[in-house]
């Protein structure tokens, strides 16, 4: 038998009498550093003690994921009818009166007056003047005029207020949770103003049933055929100058500082329908007319509402959130982003600090 430096008969029954005990500390040291760790080695840890226990189904998942959306949702919905409550009361206060020139009476001598210049003067020459362009220019307005789609509007501002429907967004820091309301009104307000404004248009076009301009060879400028309820008979207003001018007024609004920029973006987007022979010109200017006047007059609905917007001393409407605002939110968010690790990161921060 080999000597260790202890009595056999003594001190080995004391060792196995001791050994739960130290099973219990060594229980109770792992337990505190898994309270004491960082939450990727708490994760990581805690995931070593479950091992054992058996893993959520997707479909529980699921189900968790469909009920906190849901009580997201509801969430959002409650505080959406608690602000719009009072929407009378806050109508009532004393608002900027319209503009002359946005009086429903100015707008329609407006569209009948640039309407009927341009179909005097501009309509009967413009289908020859774009046919004799270089095929160059039609490949550049093909892309250009693309541009006055409404789906790359609709679907990036349905898919973020959806997210924010059903996101848990109420819990963020005050900055981001403004900055997150700010671009959920605005992106609602686009979405709202660029979708009902597109589908006047539609039902205007439709009626009206003037022909297009691949049709004028055959039946001229002037031809129309009133509730035809026919592509080619769809030329009065233009959807895609609907939806620039929907777009540039609402983008004006809400950032000022780019709006001449916006302007001449938007008018190259309308004038790209003639270009390309989709349109006349004075479908053109019926499309940009109502498109911007919708817009302008759902930004005073939520000025006198201060939803959004507001109004100034010269009674014009400017966006609630400023620039200064704008920024400090932007900063916030770059800091958020500096701020969060991935658990890779995370993991070897904390190996680093050892």
């Amino acid at each position: 038998m080999t000597d260790n430096g202890s009595i056999d008969t003594l001190e080995r029954p004391a060792q196995d009498e001791d050994q739960p005990k130290d099973k219990s500390r060594e229980a109770q040291a792992f337990k505190q550093a898994v309270s004491r760790a960082t939450p990727y080695e708490k994760n990581y840890k805690e995931d070593a003690l479950r091992e054992g226990s058996s893993t959520p189904s997707i479909v529980e998942r699921l189900i968790e994921a469909l009920r906190v959306a849901g009580n997201n949702a509801r969430q959002h919905i409650g505080q959406t009818s608690a602000i719009l409550k009072n929407r009378r009361a806050r109508s009532s206060v004393a608002a900027a009166a319209l503009p002359p020139l946005l009086k429903p009476q100015n707008i329609a001598a407006l569209l009948i007056g640039l309407c009927g210049l341009a179909m005097v003067f501009l309509d009967h020459s413009s289908p020859i003047w774009a046919r004799k362009l270089p095929v160059a220019y039609h490949d550049i307005f093909e892309v250009i005029t693309d541009v006055g789609k409404s789906d790359w509007i609709l679907f990036p501002t349905g898919l973020w207020i959806l997210a924010m429907i059903f996101g848990g967004w109420q819990r963020l820091p005050f900055r981001r949770k403004m900055a997150v309301s700010y671009l959920t009104i605005y992106g609602s307000y686009l979405f709202f103003v660029v979708a009902v404004s597109g589908l006047l248009a539609i039902v205007l076009k439709w009626n009206i049933g003037r022909a297009r301009p691949t049709l004028f060879d055959e039946m001229g400028p002037m031809y129309f055929d009133f509730f035809a309820w026919e592509a080619k008979l769809s030329s009065l207003p233009s959807g895609h100058s609907t939806t620039a001018g929907a777009l540039i007024v609402a983008l004006a609004l809400i950032a000022p500082r780019l709006r001449w920029l916006l302007a001449v973006v938007g008018l190259w987007i309308a004038a790209s329908r003639v270009i390309v022979g989709a349109h006349y010109p004075s479908d053109v200017v019926a499309g940009i007319i109502i498109g911007g006047a919708f817009s302008y007059c759902c930004a005073r609905w939520m000025a006198r509402r201060r939803i959004g917007f507001s109004f100034d001393d010269k009674g014009g409407v400017q966006p609630v959130m400023s620039s200064i605002s704008a920024a400090l939110c932007l900063r916030s968010w770059r800091a958020a982003r500096s701020d969060s690790f991935s658990p890779v990161q995370k993991q070897s921060e904390t190996l680093r600090a050892d």
